[in-house]
């Protein structure tokens, strides 16, 4: 072989050479801690951590006695509401209407009297048989059964009218609240349940029956199908060539080929290489923490090191 070959050669091999890694880093996994909205004792644990879930998989129960009595109460003061609305819709009731009824017709026949009453003193007077006063007081009667005869009529007709406006509609609020309050009391019950907000595994267990468990004193954590992230780190000469949505190749031992990730954050300043990378060649250089998502379906697991070049296209 002549030696002026040689240069062609070093370039056929350069040209086919691995691309040169751009970033190392680890995969960060993003754990859900799973604690339930009331503070109550934890009755039932039925997962253990390294189990695979599915979403909407009940993992845990608390007590729910207490929760079970206050959507009882939400019901009767709802079911009070609604009876008082019908009440207030309907009018009086039929034994009521027929006793004013009865009341009615008493005091029309009591008008039926009194009017001949008035009328035979009326002509009594006018023959001079009865007296002035004596035609007066029956005028007088008449008049207070007619005045007698119109309020019962009035009354009936009071009595077989709904409320007024204002009362329906605050008896109809009423029954909103009361509808609230229960959706509210099934909502507490309900979430009593600690569920799986999606398929996963657990990965750890934080509390055990018997146990007070709530907002603040989750019980277990787990891990999303998917749910994980590249945190990587990459020589201040290179952050240039790194944006956001930059398409990066991922690669790690024993990782299958292929794998891509898009960036997704990058630092505002520069930090010294941490220790869970450091290398020979890479300690206590200037690097810049870039954080990536990977595409599509991944088999990465938190904690596995990982290279990352530039895909052929920074944005393909």
């Amino acid at each position: 072989m002549s030696l002026c070959s040689l240069p062609i050669i070093a370039s056929f091999l350069a040209a086919c050479a691995a691309p040169s890694v751009l970033a190392t880093g680890y995969v960060e996994g993003e754990h859900v801690a799973l604690a339930p909205v009331a503070l109550a004792e934890l009755r039932l644990l039925e997962v253990a951590r390294g189990d695979q879930v599915v979403a909407g998989q009940t993992l845990a129960m608390q007590e729910d006695r207490d929760a079970m009595i206050a959507l009882e109460q939400a019901k009767a003061a709802l079911a009070q509401a609604q009876s008082q609305l019908e009440n207030l819709q309907q009018g009086k009731r039929p034994e009521e209407i027929r006793v004013i009824e009865a009341s009615l017709t008493s005091a029309r026949a009591q008008l039926v009297e009194t009017r001949r009453t008035a009328a035979r003193y009326e002509t009594l007077a006018t023959r001079g048989a009865a007296t002035e006063a004596q035609r007066e007081d029956a005028q007088t009667a008449l008049s207070v059964a007619e005045a007698k005869v119109a309020e019962i009529e009035a009354d009936l007709v009071v009595a077989k009218l709904p409320a007024r406006a204002a009362e329906i509609a605050a008896a109809e609020a009423a029954v909103r609240a009361g509808q609230a309050s229960v959706d509210q009391a099934q909502w507490l019950l309900d979430k009593r349940k600690v569920q799986a907000p999606a398929d996963g595994v657990i990965s750890d267990v934080l509390r055990h029956p018997g146990e007070m468990v709530g907002p603040t004193a989750p019980v277990l954590t787990m891990l999303p199908e998917g749910a994980v992230k590249l945190r990587l780190y990459v020589p201040e000469g290179e952050i240039a060539a790194i944006h956001p949505e930059t398409r990066l190749r991922i690669s790690c031992d024993g990782c299958a080929p292929g794998l891509t990730a898009r960036v997704s954050y990058i630092a505002d300043g520069p930090e010294f290489t941490p220790p869970v990378i450091y290398s020979l060649q890479n300690r206590q250089k200037l690097v810049y923490l870039v954080e990536a998502r990977p595409e599509g379906t991944t088999s990465l697991k938190p904690g596995q090191i990982v290279d990352a070049t530039l895909a052929e296209s920074a944005h393909e």
